[in-house]
């Protein structure tokens, strides 16, 4: 989006929130090299860095019952028409019991999902590009509601 926006818009930010401390403890494994797909010899053996921090990792932050929500809130201001402008877009997410998707696999998968979909039944334009330039917003917006997400739009 920076790219497809550049010199049209005067802000673009996107946060994600993680558990305070999340960045400096996975900064420390990066700085030890254990995300590193090149192996390295250890006693004698060949061994993929990051292969051993997976083995190690996955196991303490694994979650027998993963309870996760995503909070996604849009708000762009500008003009329309020569008038000022703003609009707000909330959605929010939960981990779903009875299918056992957590939100991250809900929003991240659905969404791949409806886009495979939509480019399968011929609804897209040919070549490449960004979702952001290439996937009808209300297309897109229905079939998410659809699929039970609850996206509030208001002005601002």
């Amino acid at each position: 989006m920076p790219w497809t926006y550049a010199g049209r818009l005067t802000t673009l930010q996107n946060k994600t929130l993680r558990y305070p401390g999340h960045y400096a403890q996975l900064r420390a494994y990066y700085d030890l090299g254990l995300w590193s797909t090149e192996p390295i010899e250890v006693d004698g053996r060949q061994v993929v860095p990051r292969d051993v921090f997976h083995a190690l990792f996955e196991p303490l932050v694994s979650d027998a019952e993963p309870r996760d929500l995503v909070v996604l809130r849009v708000l762009a201001r500008g003009s329309s028409g020569g008038r000022p402008a703003a609009v707000t877009i909330e959605l929010i997410d939960y981990y779903d019991a009875a299918t056992g998707f957590t939100a991250m696999q809900r929003c991240t998968g659905f969404s791949a999902a409806i886009v495979a979909e939509m480019a399968a039944r011929g609804e897209l334009r040919s070549g490449a590009g960004g979702v952001d330039t290439m996937v009808p917003p209300g297309a897109f917006v229905e079939q998410l509601r659809r699929r039970g997400f609850e996206l509030r739009i208001a002005p601002a």
